[in-house]
């Protein structure tokens, strides 16, 4: 497995502490990390304009940008959302709280959308149990980007003890996908990981093999 690094900046934290953070992500581009990240205690309140400045410079150095986007109705006024997609990121995450119109632009501007089913629906972020999780929604969605089924290493694995293959399991569960369903999942979400153009061939090729073992193995024997 190969892995990569995005640092976070958390809603917490003043000028300083941001700037320092992607400080470190510049300094370390070459060595692992490839983007920096938005997270943080939603309910608190952030200064947008300072934000933007210091993820245009990471940004400016080849890093990417994920935000944490509309996971409660706190951080889903129009100003927020507004600003925070201004900065253009490469993708969103949880995206719960959004009004039509800005899913409609996130939609155009083919942003990747990480989903945390097992983190919302036991967090109660969201309602309606796993089957009203608006993963179902996004997918239905003819404009959008690529749908991504993710974790976090200490609220997803660490207290609701589901690892990523379980997230996948959840979504073959309650949205009816199949191996193939699942498998054009996996494949247009490597088209939005931050480890660039080689690392999503590679991520294909692997995709790629597995369908053909599959087949494979699904294929009658001839005597």
């Amino acid at each position: 497995m190969r892995t990569k690094l995005i640092l976070s900046v958390d809603r917490k934290h003043d000028a300083s502490e941001v700037a320092e953070t992607v400080d470190l992500a510049i300094r370390f581009r070459n060595r692992g990390v490839v983007g920096v990240d938005l997270c943080g205690n939603p309910a608190r309140g952030i200064d947008v304009e300072m934000l933007r400045r210091e993820f245009d410079r990471a940004k400016e150095a080849g890093l990417k940008l994920t935000i944490h986007f509309a996971e409660i109705p706190a951080s889903a006024s129009q100003v927020e959302l507004a600003g925070l997609l201004a900065m253009g990121p490469e993708r969103l995450g949880h995206i719960i709280h959004v009004p039509e119109d800005v899913r409609e632009e996130i939609g155009r501007r083919k942003v990747g959308l990480e989903m945390c089913l097992s983190c919302n629906v036991h967090a109660k972020l969201t309602e309606g149990g796993f089957g009203g999780h608006h993963f179902g929604e996004w997918m239905g969605r003819k404009e959008r980007g690529p749908v991504v089924l993710c974790v976090n290493k200490t609220d997803d694995v660490g207290v609701f003890l589901s690892p990523l293959s379980n997230e996948y399991l959840l979504a073959a569960e309650h949205f009816n996908l199949r191996r193939e369903g699942l498998l054009d999942l996996c494949e247009k979400a490597s088209g939005v990981i931050f480890g660039g153009e080689d690392e999503t061939r590679w991520i294909r090729r692997r995709i790629a093999d597995f369908r053909a073992e599959m087949k494979a193995a699904e294929e009658p024997l001839t005597v």
